[in-house]
C-alpha cells in the first residue's frame, strides 16, 4: 500500500478540485487509485448541482435540533398559554407535542441541507458544476495525504483545489 492510502484513510479533510473535462477528472481519480487510495474516498460529481455541496457535509443535525427545539417551545407554550381545556387532556398534549417537534425537527433537518445556510465557498462548488465542470473530492486523514491528493489533482489538470474540513454526509 501507498502511502498515499496510508494518509488517507480517516475522514478528517477533504481536498477537492473543478476540472473544465469530466475526462480530466476521471483520470484525477484513476491515478489516485493506482497510488493507493481506496476508491471509498474519492468522488466524483458532475452535472448534479444539488450533490455538489455534499461531499462537504451541511447543517442538517443543527437544523433538526433547532426544529426541535422551537418545536418543544411550541408545545410548552400551548400548554403554558391555553389555558385549562388544554391542560385537561395530558395524552393529546403529549401527541400533539410529540408531532410538533418531530415534524419540526425533520424540517429543520431538510432546511439545514440547503444553500442559504452554506458557506459561500460551497455555493461555488455549485456554481461549478452548474457551469459543465466535474468536481473530485477525496477524503484524507493526514497533512501529508492532504498535499499528496492536491498534488495528483493539480497535475491532472484541477482548476481549483480547495481544502475543507470534513463535513458530515446526510
Amino acid at each position: 500500500m501507498s502511502k498515499l492510502a496510508d494518509n488517507a484513510v480517516g475522514a478528517h479533510a477533504i481536498v477537492t478540485g473543478a476540472f473544465e473535462r469530466h475526462e480530466d477528472a476521471l483520470a484525477a481519480v484513476q491515478r489516485l487509485q493506482s497510488e493507493g487510495m481506496p476508491a471509498d474516498r474519492t468522488e466524483i460529481v458532475s452535472a448534479n448541482v444539488r450533490q455538489a455541496r455534499e461531499p462537504m457535509g451541511s447543517y442538517s443535525p443543527w437544523g433538526g435540533i433547532a426544529g426541535a427545539v422551537v418545536g418543544l417551545a411550541l408545545t410548552l407554550a400551548y400548554v403554558v398559554f391555553g389555558g385549562d381545556t388544554v391542560r385537561s387532556s395530558p395524552f393529546a398534549i403529549v401527541i400533539g407535542g410529540f408531532v410538533l417537534i418531530v415534524g419540526l425537527g425533520f424540517i429543520g433537518w431538510l432546511a439545514g441541507r440547503a444553500r442559504l445556510f452554506k458557506q459561500e465557498e460551497y455555493a461555488e462548488l455549485e456554481d461549478d458544476v452548474a457551469l459543465g465542470e466535474t468536481l473530485v473530492s477525496v477524503s484524507c486523514e493526514t497533512p501529508d495525504g492532504l498535499d499528496e491528493t492536491r498534488a495528483v489533482l493539480e497535475r491532472a489538470g484541477a482548476r481549483d483545489v480547495r481544502f475543507e474540513g470534513a463535513g458530515e454526509s446526510v
